[in-house]
């Protein structure tokens, strides 16, 4: 016996309900060591019409083998390095738990989890675990795979969307790849920002636990933390530039949320750290370095005894074609 623990809203779930009101048990099937790539597609908010075999195989350029279990039915990875193969019987569960989670945190409490009655285990000699690290603090391992593939399906269903002006999508590992995500924008129109947190927020792969969402302007690179931080200090105003979504899509794995009983139910900061598109173009200036005082310092970098290499720059003060600088 092995216990199943799904997220409320999520394919399993929904899956083990259908099968469970026809009085029917679940087949299903857990897959260990297989390719980092599938596992973090199968952990990726996708549309419920959305087959991650399809999804992982559109990424990695060639079709995954599976084969079809005579058992379960089910099409099983060919290169997984252990398989197990069984039934959720309907009302059947034990206690198991907590676990270590991808939030850097034992999860959920102990408590009634469905299980599996395992029927068939399949393996390869000597096998392998992979993606197996939940230790320390969230910035680890999964933390990055889920910042990698979450910030390009933020991206994707805004594009999806037909929001314009999108420059750049970061989900940022240190917060778990889940917790915050950060969008760069060129700003359009009044309410662009507005428009784009709320979708953010609440599209297909960011409406599942992410709790806060930060718009910046396109000369913010949203991977940047500092950049970040600088944008909202100097860009954003508290008392008009937050908003808060409230009964939205968490998860039992929240430890910020008690009793667990109601960590099903969470909510959402949306941040607009973007210059106030009503005065953009009389809103203050950046301070930057001109181009050419930088070449000048770069060609005499050892000349004047400084240590390493200058430091790298990428965005300098713009001239006109009458030479005023802006």
């Amino acid at each position: 016996e092995v216990g199943v623990y799904t997220s409320p809203g999520k394919d399993a779930t929904i899956d083990r309900e259908k099968w469970w009101r026809m009085g029917k048990p679940m087949p299903i099937a857990a897959a260990y060591g297989i390719d980092p790539l599938l596992f973090l597609v199968a952990a990726t908010s996708l549309p419920k019409t959305e087959c991650e075999y399809d999804y992982y195989s559109g990424i990695n350029g060639a079709p995954i083998e599976v084969f079809i279990s005579d058992l379960t039915g089910l099409p099983l990875p060919a290169r997984a390095e252990i398989v197990l193969e069984g039934f959720l019987y309907p009302d059947e569960t034990f206690s198991e738990g907590p676990f270590g989670e991808f939030t850097g945190y034992y999860g959920r409490p102990s408590g009634a989890t469905p299980f599996m009655r395992v029927e068939r285990v399949r393996y390869r000699d000597n096998p392998t675990l992979t993606c197996a690290l939940m230790a320390d603090s969230a910035a680890n391992e999964c933390g990055l795979f889920w910042a990698a593939l979450r910030s390009a399906g933020i991206w994707a269903d805004l594009q999806k969307l037909g929001v314009p002006g999108i420059k750049g999508v970061w989900s940022i590992p240190e917060a778990a790849g889940w917790g915050i995500t950060v969008v760069s924008i060129k700003q359009m129109y009044a309410g662009h920002a507005a428009q784009v947190m709320a979708l953010a927020a609440q599209c297909t792969t960011g409406a599942y636990f992410g709790k806060y969402v930060i718009v910046v302007d396109d000369d913010i690179d949203p991977s940047n933390i500092g950049q970040v931080l600088w944008a909202m200090a100097t860009r954003s105003r508290p008392a008009q530039s937050i908003d808060i979504l409230r009964e939205t899509w968490s998860t039992y794995l929240d430890p910020s949320l008690n009793p667990p009983e109601i960590r099903p139910w969470g909510s959402k900061c949306l941040i607009n750290a973007c210059m106030d598109y009503r005065f953009i173009k009389t809103f203050s200036k950046r301070t930057r370095l001109s181009k050419d005082a930088y070449d000048k310092v770069v060609a005499r970098w050892q000349e004047l005894g400084l240590s390493g290499t200058p430091p790298a720059v990428s965005v300098f003060e713009e001239e006109t074609s009458s030479g005023r600088v802006t």
